[in-house]
């Protein structure tokens, strides 16, 4: 009897590489303050709490792996998330380690 694969193994692969990339604390808040409106970076800087050397590499991490996408207005770059759905892995670990 064939089983029936859900995705081609090619697909394990790829998403183990954006797996990779989603295995950091800052990357998924990034994520998840993304899905609800689209920010500059110097609005992440000061919700992360952390300096705009290391949000501009976690979002070029994230633009790399086609997770955000950034556009200008002026001076400033905006971000926005590709698809709010990344988060929802996220959301239900939080969900499941919380009993």
């Amino acid at each position: 009897m064939k089983i029936k694969r859900p995705l081609p193994r090619t697909a394990y692969e790829d998403n183990a590489v954006t797996y990779k990339i989603l295995a950091n604390p800052k990357r998924l808040e990034i994520l998840n303050l993304l899905r609800e409106q689209e920010m500059p970076v110097e609005e992440l800087v000061k919700e992360l709490g952390i300096n705009k050397a290391n949000v501009s590499q976690h979002l070029a991490l994230l633009r790399h792996a086609r997770l955000v996408r950034v556009h200008r207005k002026g001076l400033n770059a905006y971000y926005n998330i590709v698809d709010p759905r990344i988060v929802e892995p996220c959301r239900i670990l939080y969900k499941l380690s919380r009993g």
